[in-house]
């Protein structure tokens, strides 16, 4: 009997670095599907990726026997068709459009097959599975009656960090913690149907989710979206080297604990990680993370119920004071890394329309509201 195949749509750093090895190591085939022909290409020619886990006891591997493929090729109806699992690492933001490309695939595999299908998706987002099955109905609104249905789409909290990925003369090298945590949408899932199946000890399907993905977006995404911000204030290029200052590690242990304080609220029965053992995290210096790779897109992060307005709104509605998160709620909006549009967008909307109507638009706070002032 052949392995299970899993199609990993989006080839970056989550797809490369995370889902393909833990994919590979429970015995699972795994096709990534990306729009870069370099990393496409690399993967190719080496039938796998260097993995590079971070940290004293650091180490290097090859994960083989990976295929992978542009969103074009024309082998994807049949790789989609048979596939026991479609997981999706392509960012919120593209999210709807990989819908758009999907849902034709999907379609024509359930007119093919009887069988079901469960799809992932790996995104930072607590809408993660609305924003992708909006895309799949805006393209085959026939899809509808299977969702919940024939179709499970589900949302996954990673806790991996993977700070990038590089295409080098030993192909394509991914530099990663080696953190294989990440929680599912038990609910959302079909049952019978992989990962249901104990086939991937790794994902551990939860309920309610949401608990689950609060814990990760505004605890550890918040502090690490925090350190970032703070770090380009104080010009540190890394994230070890923002948290070396110890006064901004202080400024990031202040996030991360007003942020618990309010994820405890809004899930209550949630058990608390250290403070210590999610900054350590970020300070991992063989990581070598950029400062300007964890704070790009701050209009996203920015986002009502996001990693940073989510636990301050919630502080706020619980009685506490949120200093330290709406220091770093200005500091997003004051980031201004080279080459990232939405931070050069925030810039002009600041300066035409000015800070209150600013946190109005983009982090829908009326201009009134205390957390505003």
């Amino acid at each position: 009997m052949s392995a299970p195949l899993c199609v990993v749509v989006g080839a970056g750093r989550l797809g490369c670095g995370y889902l393909a090895p833990v994919l590979a190591d429970a015995g699972w085939r795994v096709v990534l599907v990306g729009r870069s022909l370099q990393v496409v290409g690399a993967l190719r020619a080496g039938s796998g990726l260097l993995l590079c886990v971070a940290g004293p006891a650091g180490s290097r591997r090859w994960i083989g026997g990976l295929d992978a493929r542009t969103t074009d090729d024309d082998a994807l109806p049949d790789l989609i068709a048979s596939a026991d699992l479609v997981t999706t690492s392509v960012g919120p933001g593209a999210l709807t459009d990989a819908g758009r490309w999907l849902g034709p695939l999907l379609r024509a595999r359930l007119d093919a097959r009887s069988a079901g299908l469960n799809v992932i998706t790996f995104e930072n987002h607590r809408r993660a599975p609305e924003l992708l099955a909006a895309g799949l109905l805006a393209a085959e609104p026939s899809l509808a009656p299977h969702l919940g249905r024939r179709l499970g789409i589900s949302g996954a909290a990673a806790w991996e960090v993977v700070s990038r990925t590089e295409v080098g003369p030993d192909g394509l090298c991914a530099q990663t913690e080696g953190v294989a945590e990440a929680y599912l949408d038990r609910a959302a899932l079909r049952p019978g149907l992989a990962p249901l199946d104990g086939s991937l000890p790794a994902w551990v399907p939860v309920e309610p989710f949401d608990d689950w993905m609060i814990e990760k977006l505004w605890v550890f995404n918040g502090g690490h979206a925090a350190t970032a911000y703070l770090g380009w204030g104080a010009g540190a290029a890394t994230m070890d080297a923002a948290l070396a200052r110890p006064d901004l590690h202080e400024q990031v242990e202040q996030v991360v604990r007003e942020s618990q304080f309010a994820s405890t609220v809004a899930a209550r029965d949630r058990p608390q990680r250290t403070v210590a053992s999610i900054l350590s995290r970020y300070a991992n210096p063989a990581l070598a993370d950029p400062v300007s790779r964890v704070a790009r897109e701050p209009r996203r992060k920015l986002a009502a119920g996001d990693r940073l307005l989510g636990p301050a709104v919630a502080c706020l509605g619980a009685g506490r004071r949120p200093v330290a998160l709406a220091r770093v709620i200005a500091a997003a909006l004051a980031y201004r890394g080279p080459g990232d549009r939405e931070a050069a967008t925030l810039a002009h909307e600041l300066d035409l329309l000015g800070p209150a109507e600013v946190l109005a638009a983009v982090c829908g706070l009326a201009p009134g509201d205390e957390l505003s002032r």
